[in-house]
């Protein structure tokens, strides 16, 4: 998925606007002294998208803010997103959400979390197919994944980044330490929603199958007990003389079942006028469905016909690339740049993840969801009402008829004259349907994902020391990254927080290459890194001045790694993708690197919010 952030910006209380501005397919750093804000701009974009709670300094930073906010531009698309600042450590439900890609003079709340959400998962490709696998204590089974779930791969905050067991942000959280195993397959590329949807069937069906199986053994158990239950109500409606002594036991069972609807007859009527109301309304809500499928078919037709005319305006490519070739008119520039124009204009309109796909398909499942729920209500209509108006004894015992007619009928109610029937279609339906086994496109991936980061130890080994000559394992089940021996099966336990940081780059960047080489849909490529010098400068009391040499060396060649990592998205995958560090360190640690771009330097009095725009 494209995505970028164009600008942080801030509108403080005293009527400031700050703004820092990144730019696209760069490593953008963000450097400068400490306590100057650079952290809290991760904390601020994490605010923007829908945090629960926030991290944000209430010191300096959120006491001078009135406004947060982000440009983005997600798949060719811009948008301006900005959320008040929370107040006594509560965050604010009052959001700005614009299209119009542009800075406000003042933000005001326009629109809800909900529905910019709503706006924002259809670029996301999250649907109501889009959903959470298997439940958990925290997490529901089936409920839709949050976009923020897939947030988790873009960010390595400082807590982590030299953490020896834990790879991804907010694991101290119940719901997002669910959440990564949930996802995780479906936002590398291992499973498709298709593959997700069919698991999901296939669970339907078989537990479908299990009710049908329970309900065939409980109907013939009740066939086995029907005339010893019977006898005893035969014998006791002749005693109260309901039925003839002399009838045979079929005719008294017919008897018994004529009683027991003449006593209920005079309400049927009514049930069946409340029958014809819902009747009705599922009729016009198939209607409804009728005629958005057919707005389907001819959408999907019309954008057929569009691919059509791009296929006829491609030579257009090859004219360009032989354009030396060609005797030139004054109208060449004109048409080409038009021609080009349109191809451009139709390949969005083509695109297979429209708004208008998901709307669509939406609705229709909204429809069909209230006529389930309007069948099931119909379902329950009783097809005759028992009403009795003689003596007591009498009343409770016709009661008992009817309860155990129900029970024990010689012959099943319709809908179970075709359980075996029914069983044998769910077991069809089970064999038709093809599940594919995610086992060895797991494996596949995880090769992939080792072969990638091995390249990524074959260019920084130098600055890995002992460790320069070890081969990546990828710890699926704990989703963390580790090295071992060559040509061992030992693991080993790496003690160096520097090493550890570069372990962290590696699991990251690796993701990220992989995804972008499986064309997965679901993670934006953008990777949000909060200090990578951590292990180098040191904190708090160990703080250095600055780095001695060979320190230097490591943290140059971290940003090596990143700087190849961008030449290697755009040169060779051919994919857009940008990153945002803070940092500490000087701008000649990354002399000569031409994918990384200088953003600001947080110092003599420049910061997040300046000295010359503090309240």
């Amino acid at each position: 998925m494209k995505f970028h952030i164009e600008k942080i910006i801030l509108w403080l209380e005293n009527s400031h606007v700050r703004e820092l501005t990144f730019v696209p397919n760069k490593v953008n750093v963000v450097t400068g002294d400490s306590n100057t804000g650079k952290t809290a701009i991760l904390d601020i974009i994490d605010y923007c998208f829908f945090a629960s709670k926030h991290k944000i300094s209430e010191s300096v930073i959120n006491e001078n803010v009135n406004w947060y906010g982000l440009i983005f531009c997600i798949n060719e698309k811009k948008y301006t997103l900005a959320r008040k600042s929370p107040k006594n450590n509560k965050v604010s439900d009052e959001y700005y959400f614009s299209s119009i890609a542009g800075v406000p003079k003042k933000p005001t709340d326009n629109n809800s979390a909900k529905s910019i959400k709503d706006t924002l998962e259809v670029e996301f490709g999250i649907d109501r197919n889009t959903k959470i696998p298997f439940g958990g204590r925290k997490l529901k089974a089936n409920s839709k994944i949050s976009l923020r779930y897939f947030l988790l791969f873009n960010t390595i905050s400082q807590d982590i980044i030299t953490n020896s067991e834990v790879f991804f942000d907010k694991q101290s959280e119940d719901r997002y330490r669910e959440a990564l195993p949930r996802i995780f397959d479906i936002a590398v590329g291992i499973d498709t929603i298709e593959n997700t949807l069919k698991t999901e069937k296939r669970a339907e069906l078989e537990a479908n199958l299990k009710r049908l199986k329970r309900k065939s053994e409980v109907f013939d158990s009740k066939q086995s007990e029907f005339y010893s239950e019977m006898n005893t109500i035969i014998k006791k409606a002749k005693e109260y003389s309901l039925i003839k002594e002399d009838e045979t036991d079929t005719d008294s069972i017919d008897k018994l079942k004529q009683i027991v609807s003449q006593a209920t007859a005079t309400e049927i009527e009514e049930s069946q006028d409340a029958a014809e109301g819902i009747k009705k309304e599922i009729y016009l809500l198939k209607r409804k469905i009728r005629n958005l499928n057919k707005f389907s078919r001819e959408y999907t037709n019309y954008k057929s016909g569009l691919k059509e005319i791009q296929d006829s305006l491609k030579p257009i490519e090859f004219i360009k690339e032989n354009s030396n070739d060609l005797i030139k008119t004054s109208i060449y520039k004109e048409l080409v740049e038009g021609i080009e124009k349109d191809l451009e204009n139709i390949k969005q309109s083509v695109r297979t993840n429209s708004p208008i796909d998901s709307k669509t398909s939406d609705i229709i499942y909204e429809y069909q969801s209230k006529i389930n729920e309007l069948e099931k209500n119909l379902s329950l209509l009783p097809e005759a009402a028992r009403t009795f108006t003689d003596e007591k004894h009498k009343y409770i015992f016709i009661g008992e008829i009817g309860t155990k007619l129900d029970l024990y009928q010689k012959k099943p109610k319709k809908k179970d004259t075709d359980i075996t029937v029914q069983i044998e279609q769910v077991e069809n339906e089970l064999n038709e349907l093809v599940v594919e086994d995610t086992k060895e496109n797991r494996e596949l991936f995880i090769k992939l994902l080792e072969e990638v980061i091995l390249g990524y130890i074959e260019h920084t080994q130098n600055a890995l020391e002992n460790y320069g000559q070890y081969h990546p394992v990828f710890n699926y089940k704990d989703k963390k990254l580790q090295i071992r021996k060559p040509k061992t099966d030992f693991i080993e336990n790496v003690g160096s927080s520097s090493n550890h940081m570069f372990l962290h780059l590696f699991l990251f960047l690796g993701l990220h290459e992989a995804i972008m080489r499986k064309n997965a849909v679901f993670t934006p490529s953008f990777l949000i890194i909060d200090q990578p010098s951590r292990p180098y400068w040191g904190d708090e009391d160990r703080k250095k001045e600055k780095l001695d040499s060979s320190d230097e060396y490591k943290i140059k060649m971290a940003f090596s790694l990143l700087d190849k990592f961008m030449e290697t998205s755009r040169e060779e995958i051919e994919k857009e993708f940008q990153m945002i560090v803070f940092e500490h360190i000087p701008s000649k640690i990354w002399h000569g690197m031409e994918n990384i771009h200088l953003v600001e330097e947080f110092k003599n009095g420049n910061a997040l919010i300046p000295d010359s725009m503090k309240k």
